[in-house]
């Protein structure tokens, strides 16, 4: 709940949840690349790190992250890149009702 809770609040950027994911993916880079894993076998080490995962350093290193890449790195991010929560509080937007 922790970790929903911290990207709810938008902290650094609306996108903290992707600083999050490069954050993991760095901690584990060298296992990652060691076994070259392809596609299906990296999506299954991700699913068992569940539970596993030292949430205090990935955050930590998520907030680094974000503070290093600052302007440059919200540039980065493609227009139209989901927010980790929307900023209304919807759990959708009104383009999702022009899909349906």
């Amino acid at each position: 709940m922790r970790l929903w809770e911290v990207l709810w609040t938008h902290y650094l950027s609306e996108h903290l949840h992707l600083y999050v994911c490069v954050a993991i993916l760095k901690r584990y880079r060298n296992k990652i690349m060691g076994e070259q894993m392809d596609f299906d076998p990296l999506l299954k080490f991700i699913n068992e790190l569940s539970g596993h995962i030292d949430l205090d350093s990935v955050l930590r290193d998520a907030e680094a992250l974000c503070i290093c890449a600052g302007e440059n790195g919200a540039a980065c991010i493609p227009p139209g890149t989901p927010p980790s929560l929307p900023v209304d509080g919807l759990l959708y937007t009104q383009q999702d009702d022009e899909i349906l």
